[in-house]
């Protein structure tokens, strides 16, 4: 008999000979739970025949490369936003482990052994603008290293790539044994990134730097500080996303970091001056809210056109800012200085909600810097007796 109840395993199971080769295996049904008959054991037995005749078509699950695992990945991920960096990573990914590597061959010390290599790699950035392609081999000049090396958070977001391409490696079976493809999945440890507090542009520096940047880089700071933007948000806006009769903006998910559609409300100033910009961009003939033009000799110009940032503007603005200031402040900064002002006059659920944090940790960064109650702590210690005296003052 080919098939049979194991009493040991509480079991139906099979076991045939078929081209000279022995095969056992669990009666499993299509949905891979153990069959509960003999009749469904023997279509189980029926279907593993099926397959041990396909066998030399069939590759072994032992067998499964690092390429395939990556080509059986890349439908799921060119269907998000960010396909163009992922293709990036799997490209290194490819290179340093091998295309036609076991995926059963790479353990814990090779993940190690990359992590070493992808923190030692130059970082770089590119300079191309949005109309130009960050893969094609003609725009290699774009691309332009910073003198330093890849940080944790970058290095993270290869070794997440490499996570999702061994977890998928780990849910492969062998279509004839039901075994797994990976013997244990090994794991990919995230390196400990440095935790920064938002430091929000304070009011005088706002003033100055809107003052110093030009009138394209001028209203997308504008825009940030009435909805909170984030950089890849504001530069991106078009004109069919204002909604007068709501009062607001729409972003749609596949634009957004939290890969969620919003609606952000606006106040009136705000609105009015959404007014002006789409009243601009209809003007312009252009989508797009934030738009630049390249003056030529002559008189002449080129077209509107988006812009991906402000890099340049923005690195000359914060020259004459960090002179006159002390320091220098990111974009992210404007958007802290958003959250913030939410957190001091409206409190913190809803600045978790206009800051479109799904965490409210991630929130807590920017409420702790706008605590009344923490500040006032300090303030009292200040007054120590001690501190009194130094001052040449009598403790109040």
């Amino acid at each position: 008999m080919t098939v049979h109840f194991n009493k040991a395993r509480s079991c139906w199971v099979y076991d045939f000979r078929l081209g000279g080769r022995r095969y056992q295996g669990y009666c499993v049904d299509a949905g891979g739970a153990p069959v509960t008959s003999k009749s469904a054991a023997r279509q189980a037995e029926g279907v593993a025949k099926h397959l041990a005749g396909m066998a030399p078509k069939i590759a072994d699950a032992k067998d499964l490369t690092v390429a395939e695992v990556i080509a059986d990945m890349q439908p799921r991920w060119k269907r998000e936003a960010n396909w163009a960096d992922k293709q990036r990573q799997a490209r290194e990914l490819v290179t340093y482990f091998g295309a036609a590597t076991a995926m059963r061959t790479i353990d814990e010390t090779q993940i190690r052994a990359y992590t070493d290599f992808a923190l030692a790699q130059p970082l770089r950035v590119w300079t191309g603008g949005p109309s130009r392609k960050r893969d094609d081999p003609n725009q290699a000049k774009c691309w332009k290293d910073t003198g330093g090396t890849r940080a944790p958070a970058t290095v993270n977001r290869y070794l997440s790539l490499l996570r999702q391409i061994i977890k998928r490696a780990g849910e492969v079976r062998d279509p004839l044994t039901g075994r797994p493809a990976l013997d244990r999945v090994p794991m990919v440890r995230e390196l400990a990134k440095i935790k920064r507090r938002a430091r929000p542009t304070p009011e005088p520096v706002l003033e100055r730097l809107l003052a110093l940047l030009p009138p394209h880089a001028r209203e997308a700071v504008i825009l940030t500080l009435y909805f909170g933007f984030r950089a890849g948000e504001v530069f991106g806006l078009k004109v069919a996303q204002v909604d007068f009769v709501s009062r607001g903006i729409w972003l749609a998910g596949e634009d957004v970091k939290d890969r969620e559609d919003a609606f952000l409300p606006g106040a009136p100033d705000a609105m009015a001056f959404l007014k002006g910009l789409v009243a601009q961009a209809q003007q312009r003939g252009a989508f797009h809210l934030i738009t630049f033009r390249q003056e030529r000799k002559k008189g002449e110009s080129e077209a509107w056109r988006p812009v991906a940032g402000v890099r340049t503007a923005w690195a000359r603005a914060m020259d004459v800012i960090e002179k006159e200031f002390g320091r220098r402040y990111r974009w992210h900064d404007l958007r802290a200085a958003f959250i913030t002002h939410v957190a001091m006059n409206s409190g913190p659920v809803a600045a978790q909600s206009l800051a479109r944090h799904s965490d409210y940790d991630t929130t807590r960064a920017y409420i702790e810097v706008a605590d009344d109650i923490r500040r006032n702590a300090a303030n009292k210690t200040a007054r120590r007796p001690a501190l009194s005296v130094m001052r040449g003052k009598k403790t109040p």
